[in-house]
């Protein structure tokens, strides 16, 4: 399963405010936190993200090209 990109963006902004932890630490904290209310398909796929001709939403992740939603491949 690819990283979420939105998790991977917040990870950063709180790495440029807490240094004392790396942008990893921070996206393990970030993905734990929000582990009861995860982030949607489109979320995880980011802004560059595509539309799955599949389910019709916009999630398919733009490095893996497999939509976040229904697992169709690109």
């Amino acid at each position: 399963m690819p990283g979420c990109e939105k998790c991977w963006g917040d990870a950063y902004m709180r790495m440029r405010c807490d240094s004392s932890k790396s942008q990893a630490e921070h996206y393990r904290d970030l993905l734990n936190e929000r582990k009861d209310n995860p982030c949607t398909p489109e979320e995880q796929a980011g802004l560059d993200a595509k539309k799955c001709p599949n389910c019709g939403r916009m999630a398919i992740h733009p490095i893996i090209k497999e939509c976040m939603n229904c697992g169709y491949k690109d």
